[in-house]
């Protein structure tokens, strides 16, 4: 977090909403595990908010959040999705928005205990919003908040979270 704070010169930092991965992974596992087929919305967790004094722009906010999605890893093959979201590997799908400070990462990440067609149903989605951080500062602030998420919860079918998400 250090070097985000550093990357957009920021000073004294203030992390708010934080959640331990554990506790995040808690109330995650819990939706899973009630979820059925049609549920469509699940609330986002805020995991870190950090808001960084600016002297000409009064703050920038850097935000973690995660929650269970409503596209499915197979939408992500249709057209319309197709043109926005990039496929990373088998189960990681990435989508940055043109002209905005937010990246959005889907993981396909089945729960033991939860409905069989939870993990390709209602995949796991990450969206990290920063004030403008350089694409080098962005992927590993994202990479490493889903990679130590998808541990956290133990997802049934290793999906691999590369260190490299954008071009």
């Amino acid at each position: 977090m250090r070097r985000v704070v550093d990357a957009v010169d920021g000073g004294d930092a203030n992390a708010t909403a934080r959640q331990s991965p554990g506790r995040l992974a808690a109330v995650l596992t819990r939706e899973a595990e009630k979820w059925s087929v049609g549920d469509l919305l699940y609330r986002p967790y805020s995991a870190c908010r950090l808001d960084i004094p600016a002297e000409s722009d009064g703050a920038y906010v850097i935000e973690a959040q995660a929650k269970w999605s409503a596209l499915t890893v197979d939408s992500m093959r249709e057209p319309k999705y197709a043109k926005s979201w990039r496929q990373v590997n088998d189960q990681v799908f990435v989508e940055q928005e043109p002209g905005q400070p937010i990246v959005t990462l889907l993981v396909a990440c089945g729960i033991p205990g939860a409905a069989s067609e939870q993990e390709a149903e209602l995949p796991l989605q990450m969206t990290i919003m920063d004030p403008g951080l350089g694409v080098e500062q962005r992927q590993s602030l994202l990479s490493t908040f889903a990679r130590t998420l998808v541990d956290e919860l133990a997802c049934t079918g290793n999906p691999v979270v590369p260190a490299q998400l954008l071009r």
